[in-house]
Formats: C-alpha cells, sequence, structure tokens
C-alpha cells in the first residue's frame, strides 16, 4: 500500500493512519507481527521518535500489542472487521480450523464496580449480571473471559454458555454486538485464581483486554475483560 506524505499532518499520526488503514484492509492481518522499528524507519524514512509514537498510539487505541521480547502484533482480541463490526469469537475459531468450548465458572448477580455501573447506565453501587467463563480452543485453556451485563440479562444464565454468547444474544434475543468503544491492552501477570483458571503458573504474562461493547442502535450492552495466554506458539497466532 502506497504511503504518501501530508505536510499538514504530524508525521506520526500519517504513519498511524497508514498502519490502521493496512489493519482495516487486511493487508495486515490479525496476529501478523509488524516490522520492527529499524524496518519501518527504512521503509518510510522517519525517526525513531517518530516511529515509536505512531506505535504507541495503535496500542493505546488496541489495533496493536507488543509482547516484551517477542515484538509487536496486530490485535485480534477482539476482533472487528473494516465496517467496525464485531465477529464472534467461536466462529473465528471455527475460521481457524479449532474447537472451542468454554466452561462456565459463574454466571449470576454481582456487586458492580463505578465503572460498569456507569456504563451500563445503574446507580452506583448496583448488581450486574456476569458471566465468567474459561475460552477452550482444541481443549485448551486460552482465555479467562468476564462479561459484565445490566441486571435485566440475569435470564443468561438459563441459556447454554459453553458455546457463543453473542449466538444466543443475536439468535434467540435478536440483540445484535455492534461495535466496540473503549478499549484497554495490557500486560498482566497472573496469580492464584486466574492462573488456576488458565492451568498456568503464577507469574505469567499474559495480554489483559477489557472492551466496551454497544448495539446496532448504540446502546450499551456489555464490558468483557479476557486474559489471554501468549504461551502457545501453535495458537498464539489466533488470539493476537
Amino acid at each position: 500500500m502506497k504511503f504518501e506524505k501530508i505536510d499538514s499532518l504530524p508525521l506520526y499520526t500519517q504513519l498511524q493512519n497508514h498502519i490502521k488503514k493496512q489493519i482495516d484492509q487486511r493487508d495486515l492481518e490479525p496476529g501478523d507481527q509488524i516490522p520492527s522499528e529499524t524496518e519501518l524507519q527504512n521503509v518510510y524514512g522517519m525517526s525513531r521518535v517518530t516511529i515509536r509514537k505512531a506505535i504507541a498510539e495503535l496500542v493505546k487505541e488496541g489495533y496493536l500489542v507488543k509482547i516484551q521480547g517477542k515484538g509487536t502484533y496486530v490485535s485480534q482480541v477482539a476482533d472487528f472487521d473494516s465496517t467496525n463490526n464485531i465477529r464472534s469469537f467461536t466462529k473465528l475459531c471455527i475460521m481457524q480450523g479449532h474447537a472451542t468450548i468454554a466452561e462456565v465458572l459463574h454466571a449470576g448477580l454481582v456487586k458492580g464496580t463505578k465503572e460498569q455501573c456507569t456504563f451500563l447506565g445503574l446507580p452506583e453501587d448496583s448488581e450486574v449480571m456476569c458471566i465468567k467463563r474459561v475460552r477452550k480452543v482444541d481443549d485448551i485453556p486460552m482465555v479467562l473471559e468476564t462479561n459484565y451485563f445490566h441486571p435485566v440479562f440475569e435470564f443468561l444464565k438459563y441459556d447454554d454458555l459453553r458455546y457463543s454468547l453473542y449466538d444466543i444474544l443475536i439468535s434467540k434475543y435478536h440483540i445484535l454486538p455492534s461495535t466496540k468503544g473503549l478499549n484497554t491492552v495490557s500486560i498482566r501477570n497472573v496469580q492464584g485464581e486466574e492462573a488456576e483458571a488458565l492451568k498456568v503458573k503464577d507469574n505469567m504474562a499474559t495480554i489483559y483486554n477489557q472492551v466496551e461493547v454497544f448495539d446496532d442502535k448504540g446502546k450499551a450492552i456489555h464490558i468483557v475483560e479476557e486474559i489471554v495466554r501468549v504461551d502457545k506458539p501453535e495458537v498464539f497466532k489466533f488470539y493476537l
């Protein structure tokens, strides 16, 4: 994809937008490792400071994920196509030839945080509907996923939550998860119950991702938190 500099925009913003376009048009696929800072300098003729600023902004926006000692990759913790629509985790597994199932750890009301209550339009200290699951790929625990819904969604605890939650929302309740809001990505060293759920040792580095999800009318549906293993190279690319 050709890159043409525009005098009216900062160089880091131009590079940031260029890489975004590559991702949106699938020239860069989810899980692809992007070139190193030195390689990007050579390709685009920009300073390392400019390159780092562009990459940092893309990481902040959730387009890229930096893994210490491994490099920088196109994010696919929550996969969005060029129209910004959400694609089902389960369908993505099927597309990749993987079998997936979820182990349900909890499905019921819990006390919501201030952030969750604000997003869901609830008074502070309200209860929220929590669905906590371990997502397994080819029987390997890969993602510890926790969803927080408005308490009116308590009916979901009676559904079969081992498979696609979005399929249930769409086909059974005609609720369409459509777009993402705030997307936060960071590195987390898991311990205790989190490590046990993922069958890993304490202090193992994982990707932590939190996404706000809205329906096709812009109404808040849920907040999803995901802790993703990165120590399985045979499935690692799929999750980034």
